[in-house]
């Protein structure tokens, strides 16, 4: 999986996300990192949450590197699974 860039101030990130492309590509890195970090957190191999989401391990390791777009339903279902909730802003 990528890393996420570190960036020592919000001002240089403000600036690198500019770019639409950009911007969506970090945050299609940002979900997944964050799906990584809380199945590891539990416990979970992927090959188990893809068996409760009714996928295959290989779905959830694209979600995990940011190369599966997810629908909102199945967000919402990975959420609750991982004992979380979904929120989604527009800002």
């Amino acid at each position: 999986m990528e890393k996420l860039p570190r960036f020592p101030d919000e001002k240089l990130l403000a600036e690198s996300l500019k770019s639409p492309h950009a911007l969506e590509q970090y945050e299609r890195l940002a979900l997944g990192y964050q799906i990584k970090k809380l199945r590891k957190k539990l416990g979970l191999k992927q090959s188990a949450l893809a068996k409760k989401l009714k996928t295959s391990q290989s779905a959830i390791a694209r979600m995990e590197a940011g190369k599966q777009n997810c629908s909102l339903g199945l967000l919402v279902k990975i959420g609750f699974l991982l004992g979380k909730r979904l929120h989604i802003r527009f800002l």
